[in-house]
This record gives structure tokens, sequence and C-alpha cells, in this order.
């Protein structure tokens, strides 16, 4: 995607519901765009925690005089299932009892706690378990598609679970056994991304991962599955920069993933 579109986007996107509306005004998959929203949300969100942290007694007391947790949510624009972590945090819940809590909800004992928790988490597309279900398993379609591309094509590689069950560190999705030839680079490793290639997210990975895998592994290819800016630099830096459009052959698999939303959207109706 060419930068102007991109901030053209990005500048748009705020909620749900503005995705169906861009989609169809730049001609961009819905799912594309929600990725992009998903990413802008989770970087705001990283730079208004300590603000809103700074505030929880405020806004603890707030809820015990009978503000609910979606209204704090609003309130403070922070997303609805940190929000209900930080009330139950002042419940004087551990952190690891609250990540138990939101897998059991039953077991809150508070009733009106349990309701509103409930609810906080049902209308959270970000940040609660379901949403992060459902960020695992857009990551395991990709990998999917790349391994019945590699499969179809009798290309021998290994896993990165096989490679860390014998005990190696940081490795990519894919190490193939032999390089391949791909636009005149030999490659040798395949990382799969279920995210939007955006100069925040490529700047952290290239720098915790990329770069490494070049140096470790040789030439390799990065597959950001929603797309990516086009002006991304990776000339020279050991990988080529790929998306959906490179898999063209598995359109089925390929629009599955894109339209994971619909699928969230019906699960949560």
């Amino acid at each position: 995607m060419d930068r102007k579109t991109y901030q053209k986007i990005y500048s748009s996107l705020h909620n749900f519901g503005d995705v169906f509306r861009l989609s169809e005004e730049h001609t961009r998959p819905p799912g594309m765009l929600a990725t992009i929203l998903n990413q802008k949300v989770v970087k705001m969100t990283r730079f208004k925690h300590r603000k809103v942290y700074s505030r929880e007694k405020e806004l603890f007391l707030r809820w015990k005089q009978g503000r609910s947790i979606l209204e704090l949510s609003e309130y403070t624009f922070f997303p609805p299932t940190l929000m209900a972590s930080l009330i139950l945090k002042n419940c004087d819940m551990s952190r690891k009892s609250i990540n138990w809590l939101f897998k059991h909800l039953d077991c809150i004992e508070n009733r009106r706690l349990k309701k509103e928790v409930r609810k906080a988490l049902e209308a959270d597309y970000f940040f609660s378990p379901r949403a992060h279900e459902m960020q695992c398993k857009k990551g395991e379609m990709g990998e999917e598609i790349i391994r019945k591309w590699l499969d179809d094509r009798k290309i021998s590689y290994c896993t990165e679970a096989e490679i860390r069950a014998q005990g190696d560190g940081k490795t990519p999705d894919f190490v193939l056994s032999d390089p391949i030839p791909i636009e005149n680079h030999m490659i040798r490793w395949i990382e799969s991304k279920a995210l939007f290639g955006d100069d925040f997210e490529h700047k952290h990975y290239a720098k915790k991962q990329f770069r490494e895998y070049a140096e470790i592994f040789g030439e390799g290819m990065v597959v950001y599955w929603y797309g990516y800016l086009e002006d991304l630099a990776s000339e020279g830096e050991g990988y080529l920069i790929k998306d959906y459009s490179f898999f063209v052959e598995y359109k089925e698999q390929t629009d599955e993933l894109f339209n994971y939303l619909v699928y969230w959207e019906s699960s949560i109706q």
C-alpha cells in the first residue's frame, strides 16, 4: 500500500464501524483495515496505559460509586478488558488471578462485578481473551498457507517448533533445508506475520527478529499477510517482504484469513 493511502485510512479508522465503510471507499479488504485498526488501538493504548493507571484510585472510587466498567472505559478511552483488569486489581486480586477469572467468569462471586466484566470482555475486540485467541488463530492460518505452499513444491523445511525442540534459540517459522530462488534472492527462511507491515511493527520486528535471522541463516522472506507499506526499508537487510498476493494460488485460504473479522462478529452476536 502506498503511504498516502495508508495515512488516509489510518487517520480515519477509529472503531469497527469505520472498517467496512473505508474498505469500500479505498477498495481494500475489510480484514486488512481491521488489522490496521487493531494495531492502531494497541499502539495508542501503550502510550495511554501509564496515564490511566496513575488515576486508578480515582477510577476505582467512581466504580464503587456506581459507574460501570464500560462507562469508565468510554470515559477514559481505555479498552474495556484493561479497565476491568484495573478494577479487579483494586479489589486486591493478583494479575494471575485476574487472567484466570477472565477465562472463568462464573467464578467471580460479586454479581455486579461478574456482569460488568462479562460485558467488558464481550465488547473488547482488541485485548480480551477471545481477541487474543482470534489473533493466535490468524497466525496459525498464515503459517498453514506457507506450509502448504512449501509442501506443494516438495520443498524440505524445519518448523520453528522442530528447531526449538532441538534446543536452539531464536528461529524463524520455517527454515529451508536448501535455499530456493525468489526474485534473484536465495531464500533460506520464511517468517509469517499476521499483521500489516507499518513502520512501527516493521521496525520492532526487524530489530527483534529479521536482522538476526539474516545473520544466522542467510537471506529470507517476511510475509505480512495483511499487506505492508510499499516503501518499507528492506533493501540490503537480508530479506524480501511479501504479502497475501504472493500466494495467489491459495485464494480460498487467504480469503478465509481476511474474512476472520466476519467470524469474530458472528461469534459474539
